[in-house]
């Protein structure tokens, strides 16, 4: 797994290499055996029974479970799929400040006031449905039922929490640009539902242009009671619920419950590549799939069958191909999605780059073997078997069990679907799987989403099927930019000065640390040492690079943190990278390099300088190319300059600065850098993560 490097980023890799190691690598290896299936136990799905008010809100009470515990849950029909494309992520965002203040009480008030009783209040809004929920000890009842009546009629979308909540979507958007799995998610529902609502992502755009006003109106559109449902499970009795939930919504005003107009999903008449750009990722992401079929498609449980066959489970085809006698990666799973419209077939694998186009062969077969050859009875047997044996533990708990029926009362399924499944599962048939996966897996029509260095796999999927190029937000690139001869970057030096810089690093506000950075001038290279303290890390760098053209000379650095040390010792001589990296043994162990460096290739750090000597403009993207010290693999990051700000640090300190985005690497980056050349940093932000880097001072030699 790649870092980055950069002297910048110390704290951050100083968090992940804890977190690596404290997963260890056993965590990361799944069982090469998994365990025989479970002996199938009787089981009885549990009573529930229903009532309607006269406003039309209809309810589910399920008494069931040994713990003192109740939930209800209110769901709305209508979400994210009701919305025009330019609105989306309004759900979402509504749901997020709906239990953020209310005409009584404030967020703080709100939690303080259900956490009180043990319990919790949430809101969700999804692709179809809306959602609020409460849970409490069954003696707090009554609290829990004034706080969902609260939320659900007086929420008051406080400005402050609105915009709360979109700082925190915007961020998690941006963080988003940095994981492979969200990336490929993204970009496979654009392809397989195009305008359908389901092919909708929210932007930074859709975000930034949602208003106050917005949230109340989707609140008052969704939130009626005909149309819902009310689903309450735990320790509690009809009689009880029944008189709670009369006096609490008895009196809400029935209105004109949303409806959403499907458009067919488009269809597809070939098999096609979507290659997003992700250069210097050592891994690929694959994601093979297509349309699927409606919620009340007959072929649903022989479908259910046959995909715990193809890649239903550490038992599947996929998996026990593509990792147990290939190696390629951790898992590869399939799946077929139920929304209330039409959902989707996907087959998913994360594998090493030099295998990302025998793994999308592979998918790509085993999809066409399950239509052309009968599954084995040992397979059958197995996958039946599993899926029956399991299904009692799926109803282990109360909100299990009202999370089924949830389900199936708002597809608008029969209620057979799960009070009988497992007898529908063991009535599959080999004929049956055959005959599902010849009408609903169609690998000769199918999108395929692959997210990695395209500049090492495209044309080796080229050889696959036809390839379209996309960066990670979206934006279509020309097939010139990642093949083929590129003319190295240049980049001019002789414009930074010499001085020392001091940061400080801030986690969640608070001071965690201090950094200085010295740069100076020996004979035909440019000097810099770094010393940074900070969160119980410590690091000392000494960086050399040409003065006048950029040629990386060498780099020494050493990071500690308790017991885990790492030392870095590499020098560059005539274009060849030599020295040795050690690091913990469960991150490796001690590496060598003999290797050549490249053209235009940066040593660790200098990323930093590299945007210094940059020509800076709105909108303008620079690629910097460098080595991943731990891993022996090169790195390009992609720098965007997203606009210019004034950026006030406090005591008189303010810089006119640009503030570019920074990803490529394990996670994205705002950087904000002077104006004027040299651009020095003036802050930096962990996208996603209460950690900034500030500049404190700045002095000569």
């Amino acid at each position: 797994m790649s870092r980055l490097q950069s002297s910048l980023t110390a704290l951050l890799f100083s968090l992940a290499l804890l977190t690596l190691v404290a997963l260890g690598p056993s965590e990361l290896q799944a069982q090469a055996d998994p365990p025989p299936p479970m002996t199938e136990r009787p089981i009885e799905f549990p009573p529930f029974e229903e009532f309607t008010l006269d406003n039309g809100l209809r309810v589910i009470v399920l008494s069931y479970g040994t713990q003192p515990v109740m939930s209800a849950r209110l769901y709305a029909p209508g979400g994210a799929a009701l919305l025009d494309p330019s609105q989306a992520g309004l759900a979402g965002l509504t749901a997020t400040v709906l239990t953020r203040g209310t005409e009584s009480r404030t967020a703080e008030e709100i939690s303080e006031f259900i956490e009180g009783v043990g319990g919790s209040v949430g809101a969700s809004g999804g692709q179809d449905f809306f959602s609020v929920s409460v849970s409490a000890l069954t003696e707090h009842m009554d609290t829990a039922f004034e706080l969902l009546e609260d939320v659900v009629l007086r929420a008051t979308f406080p400005a402050d929490e609105v915009e709360l909540a979109r700082r925190q979507t915007l961020s998690s958007l941006q963080a988003q640009l940095g994981q492979p799995q969200a990336i490929a998610n993204r970009r496979f529902s654009t392809v397989v539902y195009g305008d359908h609502p389901y092919g909708v992502s929210s932007t930074p755009s859709t975000v930034e242009s949602i208003t106050r006003d917005d949230m109340v109106a989707l609140r008052d559109r969704l939130l009626q009671p005909n149309g819902s449902l009310l689903v309450v499970a735990g320790q509690v009795e009809r009689a009880g619920i029944e008189a709670r939930v009369r006096e609490h919504f008895g009196d809400w005003a029935p209105g004109t419950p949303p409806e959403v107009d499907f458009p067919d999903v488009p269809s597809r008449d070939e098999t096609r590549i979507y290659l997003v750009n992700r250069p210097g990722s050592v891994q690929s992401v694959v994601r093979v799939g297509h349309p699927g079929v409606e919620p009340d498609h007959p072929d649903y449980f022989p479908l259910v069958v046959m995909n715990r066959v193809l890649g239903g489970g550490a038992d599947a085809r996929l998996f026990q191909i593509l990792r147990e006698e290939r190696g390629w990666t951790y898992g590869a799973y399939s799946s077929f999605s139920r929304p209330a419209d039409r959902g989707v077939f996907s087959a998913t694998a994360e594998v090493r780059t030099e295998v990302t186009d025998s793994t999308t062969v592979e998918i790509l077969h085993q999809m066409e073997r399950l239509r052309t050859e009968p599954v084995s009875e040992e397979e059958l047997d197995a996958a039946r078997n599993f899926l029956a044996g399991s299904f009692p533990l799926r109803l282990e708990t109360a909100d299990q069990v009202a999370g089924q029926l949830a389900t199936t009362f708002l597809l608008g399924l029969p209620v057979t679907d799960v009070t009988e499944y497992p007898s529908r599962i063991r009535s599959v048939t080999a004929e049956d799987v055959q005959r599902v996966a010849q009408a609903h897996l169609h690998p000769d029509r199918a999108a395929i989403i692959v997210v990695g260095d395209a500049a090492r796999i495209l044309e080796p999927l080229e050889a696959v099927a036809p390839v379209e190029l996309f960066d990670i937000e979206g934006g279509p690139i020309a097939r010139e930019d990642v093949v083929g001869e590129r003319e190295p970057v240049s980049w001019d030096p002789t414009i930074l000065e010499e001085g020392v810089r001091r940061y400080e690093y801030f986690v969640q506000g608070a001071p965690m640390g201090v950094a200085e950075y010295r740069l100076e001038r020996e004979a035909d290279d440019w000097v810099s040492t770094v010393s940074v303290t900070a969160a119980g890390s410590t690091q000392e760098t000494e960086l050399r690079f040409d003065a006048t053209d950029f040629t990386p000379r060498s780099l020494r650095q050493t990071q500690s943190q308790g017991a885990i040390r790492i030392d870095v010792d590499l020098r560059v001589e005539d274009g060849q990278l030599v020295g040795q990296v050690e690091l913990p043994e469960q991150l490796g162990g001690t590496m060598q390099f003999d290797q050549p460096l490249g053209p235009g290739m940066l040593l660790p750090g200098m990323d930093e300088y590299a945007l210094a000597i940059s020509e800076l403009s709105e909108g303008a993207r620079i690629d910097i190319p460098y080595l991943d010290a731990t891993s022996g693999e090169p790195i390009q990051l992609q720098a965007r300059v997203a606009g210019s700000a004034t950026l006030d640090l406090g005591e008189g300190r303010s810089f006119d600065v640009w503030q570019v985005e920074v990803t490529g690497g394990p996670a994205p980056l705002t950087l904000y850098l002077m104006r004027d050349a040299p651009h020095l940093m003036v802050r930096q932000e962990f996208t996603g993560q209460p950690v900034r880097i500030d500049l404190m001072g700045i002095s000569p030699l």
